[in-house]
């Protein structure tokens, strides 16, 4: 009798487990939507306050040409959303016709593409963030769509895509902020106020310094934030706001601004 009891208890109990769920796959069941806690800059800034200026290029800055890449940060399952891959530009070679003629700063532009580099380790002391970051490209899916690609327990750099670190443009890194299997190497990301500094070292274990002068949350679909730029700019993205269950992603992705110090 005491065997058959405890047999029907688990039963009821596995059928309960079984229906939570479900309900949590639908979004519905206590603790489902996960809510990220907003950019401690922007609240302490108030509202219409997400903000701050940029300093200007340097009149020395050479834009680092690029193509434009459609881009959206890494969902909570580890992967970027899909979305068209545009060609490489291709430069035209034009005919060969006189002398061949030499930029006035061709010496200063071969100086800076070699102080430039992949990213491989990035550290913010102010929320005690020290990883190793790996080099992400583009790759397929299981369907075999292209999609940004995201690697566990490492942020990830998108060095081929974006920009060098310590070259003109947009270097841009991406991070997990909450993850069941790959890592939660942003997910204090959002603690980050302007002035902080964030260290950020090539391949060639040179390290490069930079300051926060910028925090705010965008739309998924806002591809803005990997734009390239006229002067040295380093983008951290993660995700924020609230988890959907049902999409397998966050309303917001959270992205800080950082410029050379």
């Amino acid at each position: 009798m005491v065997v058959s009891r405890l047999g029907t208890a688990l039963i009821v109990l596995g059928l309960l487990a079984i229906a939570y769920g479900v309900l949590w796959q639908l979004g519905v069941a206590p603790g489902s939507r996960v809510t990220l806690p907003p950019p401690v800059a922007l609240e302490r800034a108030g509202p219409g306050a997400r903000e701050v200026p940029v300093p200007g290029p340097s009149p020395a800055a050479t834009p680092t040409p690029m193509p434009s890449v459609a881009a959206v940060a890494p969902t909570v399952e580890g992967r970027l959303s899909s979305t068209p891959v545009p060609p490489r530009l291709i430069a035209a070679t034009p005919a060969a016709a006189g002398p061949r003629l030499l930029a006035a700063d061709v010496a200063d532009r071969a100086e800076a593409t070699r102080a430039s580099g992949y990213a491989v380790r990035l550290a913010i002391p102010a929320i005690k963030v020290d990883t190793v970051v790996k080099q992400g490209g583009i790759v397929p899916d299981a369907n075999g769509n292209p999609e940004w690609e995201t690697m566990p327990f490492v942020a990830v750099h998108y060095g081929d895509l974006t920009s060098m670190i310590g070259a003109p443009g947009n270097a841009v890194i991406a991070g997990h902020v909450v993850t069941l299997s790959e890592g939660n190497v942003f997910r204090f990301l959002y603690q980050l106020d302007i002035g902080d500094q964030i260290d950020v070292w090539d391949q060639r274990a040179r390290e490069h310094d930079f300051a926060v002068v910028d925090l705010k949350l965008v739309p998924p679909s806002d591809t803005s934030v990997m734009d390239p730029t006229p002067d040295e700019t380093l983008t951290l993205i993660t995700c924020g706001g609230t988890f959907d269950p049902v999409k397998r992603e966050f309303s917001d992705r959270l992205i800080v601004t950082a410029k050379p110090l």
